[in-house]
């Protein structure tokens, strides 16, 4: 294991520790208070002295797993950067990160092994659910907590939290939104797929909490290359049982296919509203789909993501992927339950009712693994998307 030491502060941001080097403690800074992206261009590969490590008597160990090499080798070094960001910016030399590759061919759960023989005191990662759920036997034996960066809610279990933003909670989000402002009759048109299931299933869950009607179901293939069909089907559902918002839970090219449709048919937003995931976030080209105006969707906090992606792109000169922020979080999550005389990463303290603020928004961690959290609502408008709700503030009092 190393240590990395650094010169000025810009250097010490922007270091990238490769899959060989196992771990590292952050320095000093003032404190900060606290929806996939392509692959980004590599940074500038920094200078750097390595020491041999000293093991750390006291303070917490942090255990890092990131696909380091392999396929999502790019997203692994992205998701770091934002870890070495987060402890430099909120953390001191009472922390120490150690990291290890999730992509090698012993696999996420002997990479969580390593971790732990080397004293960790909480895991971040992995960011698969198929990675998580190999990890969290290794876990549970050790009674080591795991903030998982999946969004796959399947995958949450005591000891184990799911910080991704799920599509349950966006599709609540929005739903209860639009209730709130008068929709009752509610239709949706879903893909054919496992994500479709899940948005489907989210969608039923929400209309009946918000005591609305169901008054359309579509479901079409992903892979279809014409979905005139489906949408003249949807339009005849909608000329016998009108509804007044449609969910729309797609992104990226399928839903510049599907978006001009909806006008054409009578079911656009001349007649009601349409509703969307995050699915639709940081898409600048949905501004220029007349199918979608005046549409809404759920969402982190945009005010918030910016101003961290902006810190981020101004160290590592590239726009971080989503997953980032969670990551951002995890740390300064980790940095306030141990800057206390005792750190404290038990159920009782990490599923404190009041929740933590981060970049993310204000979430709250539960004793079986899912995370809830208070996301803002964003109207799509000519030029961009607007804030129609903010994500609430608290849940009561966030700690840190």
């Amino acid at each position: 294991m190393y240590q990395a030491v650094f010169g000025d502060v810009a250097q010490q941001a922007k270091r990238w520790v490769g899959a060989l080097i196992l771990g590292f403690a952050a320095g000093c800074a003032p404190s900060v208070p606290p929806p996939q992206a392509p692959d980004q261009p590599t940074p500038t590969q920094p200078q750097y002295e390595t020491l041999p490590y000293e093991q750390t008597e006291t303070g917490t160990k942090i255990g890092l797993l990131l696909p380091l090499s392999g396929q999502q080798a790019a997203l692994g070094r992205t998701l770091l950067q934002a870890a070495e960001m987060g402890l430099f910016e909120v953390g001191d030399d009472r922390f120490t990160l150690m990291v290890e590759d999730t992509a090698t061919a012993a696999g996420p759960d002997s990479a969580a092994r390593k971790l732990l023989a080397q004293g960790a005191n909480i895991l971040l990662g992995p960011v698969f659910a198929a990675d998580a759920r190999k990890v969290a036997p290794v876990t549970q034996g050790a009674q080591i907590p795991v903030l998982a960066f999946t969004n796959d809610q399947s995958a949450a279990q005591p000891g184990l939290y799911v910080m991704g933003v799920t599509p349950q909670d966006q599709v609540e989000r929005v739903v209860q939104y639009a209730a709130s402002q008068g929709s009752r009759r509610f239709a949706i048109l879903a893909p054919t797929s496992p994500y479709g299931s899940i948005v489907n299933q989210a969608f039923r869950n929400a209309v009946q909490r918000s005591n609305a009607v169901i008054a359309g179901m579509e479901l079409y293939d992903p892979n279809s290359p014409d979905y005139t069909g489906i949408i003249e089907q949807l339009s005849t559902t909608y000329q016998r049982q009108p509804f007044d918002a449609l969910m729309l839970p797609e992104g990226g090219a399928k839903l510049r296919q599907l978006a001009p449709l909806l006008p054409a048919f009578q079911i656009g937003p001349q007649n009601l509203r349409i509703l969307g995931t995050a699915l639709w976030a940081n898409d600048p080209a949905l501004a220029q789909e007349t199918g979608l105006t005046g549409g809404w969707y759920a969402t982190t906090d945009p005010g918030k993501w910016q101003q961290f992606a902006d810190r981020y792109r101004g160290i590592y000169g590239a726009v971080p992927d989503q997953r980032a922020g969670l990551v951002y979080d995890a740390i300064t999550l980790i940095v306030a339950l141990g800057k206390s005389s005792t750190p404290d990463y038990s159920e009782a303290a990490l599923t404190n009712p009041s929740g933590f603020s981060g970049v993310t928004g204000v979430f709250r961690l539960n004793q079986d693994g899912t995370v809830d959290r208070q996301l803002a609502v964003i109207e799509i408008v000519p030029g961009g998307g607007v804030v129609r709700e903010a994500a609430p503030p608290t849940f009561a009092a966030a700690i840190n």
